[in-house]
């Protein structure tokens, strides 16, 4: 269980939600086609740049997505993170990623500096019904929202969803994909 966490940041309410969902989320069964399912109707979505997580442990997968992306010559980056910052590093080929999802750098090709996102790609542990998600508690994706305009969307499974008050930091998507259907907010 050393997805992406670091729930020092947070009250210990939230904290103990994000237990929960993860356990919730390592539970489901059948993650690989529940996650090509779900990467099929992501990816009817996305256009132009677009920045997708790379998964780790129980989250939905973004392998076969990924691979889409590439099929259909859009250009494709990964959030690289250090101290809690995401920068949007241009993927060249995917490999295994480290415990925050980094890859190695041969996977990364030059990146302009400040790339034009269109649609970002997040990994979530929960959602609510008005687009807030719960995260790993870092507020990495909230600050990379703050200063940029794209077109936000969460992968999970339907069982991720939850009701919680977002804190004011909160960012909301503008879709998540599950297996079940795309929900707009």
């Amino acid at each position: 269980m050393d997805e992406r966490k670091d729930f020092t940041y947070d009250n210990s309410r939230k904290a103990q939600e994000r237990q929960r969902l993860l356990l919730l989320r390592e539970s489901v069964t059948d993650k690989l086609s529940r996650s090509v399912y779900i990467a099929r109707r992501a990816v009817e979505l996305l256009h132009g740049n677009v920045m997708v997580y790379v998964s780790i442990g129980s989250e939905v997968s973004t392998v076969y997505l990924i691979d889409e992306l590439f099929k259909r010559g859009n250009k494709v980056y990964a959030p690289y993170t250090i101290g809690g910052i995401i920068t949007p590093r241009l993927l060249v080929k995917t490999d295994k990623p480290n415990k925050i999802g980094n890859l190695p750098e041969n996977c990364y090709g030059l990146t302009e500096d400040s790339p034009k996102i269109d649609c970002c790609v997040t990994p979530l542990l929960g959602f609510n019904k008005n687009g807030y998600r719960i995260g790993y508690g870092m507020g990495c994706y909230d600050r990379f929202f703050l200063s940029n305009s794209s077109l936000k969307i969460g992968l999970a499974f339907d069982c991720q969803r939850t009701n919680f008050l977002p804190d004011t930091a909160d960012i909301p998507l503008d879709c998540c994909v599950t297996e079940k259907n795309v929900i707009y907010f």
